[in-house]
């Protein structure tokens, strides 16, 4: 898969990306945080091979100013359920699963981002306190903590718990609390 992504004279940012699944090459397109379009083509018919169908992409898109996002501009988000252990029980195990199948289809269709993994286990700065989370890089951080919301509060995924923090994509500092469903506990920690 290759993602590029383009600022248009509006202020908008546009993406493009592919894909290929069984022959199948998908070129899904739009605007950053709305459900794009998808074109679907056949590799074998069409291009030959799947190097030639990389190439027509490449070829379609940066032209038009499509370009890979640089590291820089992108935000890692991080979205945190509190625990009960260290280990988490089935409840957990199941909410670590669905919020990151949700969250992958949610951010990719939108062009925002994707799921770039999880942990769970004691908090940093408050021992015998647990979490689980769920790491997102985002192109996008406040169409991506909008889209983390809208998912979890539609599917139900204890969006009453949650706490969402961010920081940029190449920072090693501390991440930064964006929102916590508990109004009167602003605390953070990995």
């Amino acid at each position: 898969m290759i993602k590029l992504y383009k600022d248009d004279n509006k202020g908008n940012k546009l993406y493009a990306e592919y894909w290929i699944d069984n022959n199948k090459m998908i070129i899904h397109t739009g605007k950053v945080g709305k459900e794009g379009n998808t074109e679907e083509f056949n590799v074998s018919e069409k291009f030959n091979s799947e190097n030639n169908a990389i190439k027509y992409f490449k070829e379609r898109f940066e032209p038009e100013g499509y370009k890979e996002i640089p590291d820089n501009d992108i935000c890692f988000l991080v979205v945190q359920f509190p625990m009960k252990s260290l280990k988490g029980n089935n409840r957990d195990h199941w909410l670590k699963e669905k919020v990151t199948e949700y969250l992958n289809s949610e951010l990719g269709w939108r062009g925002i981002g994707h799921v770039d993994g999880f942990d769970m286990g004691e908090q940093i700065n408050f021992p015998k306190k647990y979490a689980l989370n769920i790491f997102c890089d985002v192109v996008d951080e406040e169409k991506g903590i909008a889209a983390i919301k809208r998912c979890l509060r539609e599917y139900r995924l204890d969006y009453t718990q949650i706490k969402i923090a961010s920081k940029p994509y190449l920072s090693d500092g501390e991440f930064e609390l964006k929102y916590s469903a508990k109004k009167k506990d602003q605390t953070f920690s990995i």
